[in-house]
C-alpha cells in the first residue's frame, strides 16, 4: 500500500479528518492548503506527524513542487459553498478549474501513480430518479445560473483526471459526497447554522419550506469510503457515491431532532423561497460502492447529530468565553 500521500485542502472539513485518518494508518501525510477556509487548528492532533505546506491550488510551481516523491494524491481542494457559489464564481472557477489542471499536470510530471478526486451530488444538479445512480446524467442546466460554477468545476476535474490518467498512465478514483457533516466543518452549513441558532437562541428562520430531502452522512463514514475507494483495487478508474441511503430525512425533521438534542423548544419560521436551482432532495443509490467496496455507513443520523452539537456547542461557548465575539463574525 502506498506510503506517501500528499492531501490538497488537506486543512479544510473533510480533508482534516481525512488526514487524521491517514495519519493513525502509518502514512507519511503532506497536507497543501492555504488556509482560506481550512485551519491549521483541525490538524492539531496531528500536527507533528505530518508535513504542512502553505499553498495555493492555483499556482502550479507550488502544486508540482509539494508533489515531488508522491504516491497518491488526494484533490480535496475547492470552494464550496452556496455564499461562494453566488457570491464569488470566478474565485471558485478558477480554484476549480486551474487547480484541477495544476494537480493533474503536476501528476504527470512527478509520476505519481494514483489519484483520488472528490467530486459532488451537485453534479446531479436536480436528479430526476431517486436514489440517484452514479450513471444519471451529468447536467449544468442554466448557464447564467452562478451556482453552478461549483459543479462545472467537478464535472470537469472527473473528465481532466480520467482523461490524464488514461493518457499517462495513473488510476484515478472518484468520488460524489452526499451531504457529508459532523465537527470543523465551518459555519456555512445547514447543521452548524441550525446548532448555532439553537446555543445561542437566535431566531430560527429557515430558506424555504422545511419540505427538503436530504440524506446526511457523517463525516467518519464518508473518510471510511475515501480510503477504501483510494486503495482498494476495486476502486481504481471508477466512479461512486458516498453517503448515506437509509436515513433520509425533511429538512423539517432535522430541525426537530436538533431541537430534542438541544432540550430546546424551536418554532422555525421558514422563508418560503430558497435559492434558485437548489435541488429539493438528494438521496445517493450507494449499491456500487456496497458491492465493490464493501463500503457501509455505520453512524446513524441521531447518533451524528448528538456527536456534532456537542462540538459546536462547546467550540462556541469557549469562543464566548475566551475571546472578543467581533473576531468572529458568525456569532453575530
Amino acid at each position: 500500500m502506498p506510503d506517501r500521500i500528499l492531501v490538497t485542502g488537506g486543512a479544510g472539513f473533510i480533508g482534516s479528518h481525512l488526514v487524521e485518518r491517514l495519519s493513525e494508518m502509518g502514512k507519511e501525510v503532506i497536507v497543501f492548503d492555504n488556509s482560506w477556509r481550512g485551519s491549521q487548528k483541525n490538524l492539531a492532533n496531528v500536527k507533528d506527524k505530518i508535513e504542512f505546506i502553505e499553498g495555493d491550488i492555483r499556482d502550479y510551481t507550488s502544486v508540482k513542487s509539494a508533489m515531488k516523491n508522491v504516491d497518491v494524491v488526494f484533490h480535496l481542494a475547492s470552494l464550496q459553498g452556496t455564499k461562494f457559489f453566488y457570491g464569488y464564481p470566478d474565485l471558485g472557477l478558477e480554484v476549480g478549474l486551474l487547480g484541477n489542471l495544476n494537480v493533474a499536470k503536476a501528476m504527470k510530471e512527478n509520476g505519481v501513480e494514483r489519484i483520488l478526486f472528490t467530486s459532488s451530488s451537485e453534479v446531479y444538479s436536480q436528479p430526476n430518479a431517486f436514489p440517484t445512480a452514479e450513471s444519471h446524467p451529468l447536467i449544468i442546466p442554466d448557464p447564467k445560473n452562478p451556482r453552478w460554477s461549483y459543479s462545472v468545476t467537478k464535472i470537469a476535474g472527473e473528465i481532466v483526471f480520467f482523461s490524464y490518467g488514461k493518457k499517462y498512465g495513473f488510476d484515478t478514483s472518484v468520488i460524489r459526497i452526499h451531504n457529508a457533516y459532523g465537527p470543523m466543518m465551518g459555519w456555512q452549513h445547514v447543521i452548524p447554522e441550525f446548532i448555532k441558532k439553537l446555543v445561542l437562541n437566535e431566531e430560527f428562520t429557515v430558506q424555504g419550506d422545511g419540505s427538503e430531502r436530504r440524506s446526511f452522512c457523517y463525516i467518519d463514514d464518508i473518510v471510511d469510503g475515501i480510503i477504501l475507494a483510494a486503495f482498494k483495487e476495486a476502486g481504481m478508474n471508477e466512479v461512486f457515491n458516498l453517503g448515506n441511503d437509509s436515513e433520509e430525512c425533511k429538512i423539517s425533521d432535522l430541525i426537530k431532532m436538533l431541537s430534542q438534542i438541544s432540550g430546546k423548544e424551536v418554532e422555525p419560521v421558514f422563508s418560503g423561497i430558497r435559492p434558485e436551482g437548489s435541488a429539493t432532495r438528494r438521496l445517493p443509490d450507494i449499491s456500487k460502492a456496497r458491492k465493490l467496496l464493501d463500503y457501509d455507513p455505520k453512524i446513524s443520523i441521531r447518533d451524528g447529530l448528538k456527536l456534532t452539537y456537542d462540538w459546536y456547542k462547546n467550540e462556541i461557548e469557549s469562543v464566548l468565553k475566551n475571546t472578543d465575539a467581533k473576531e468572529y463574525p458568525w456569532l453575530k
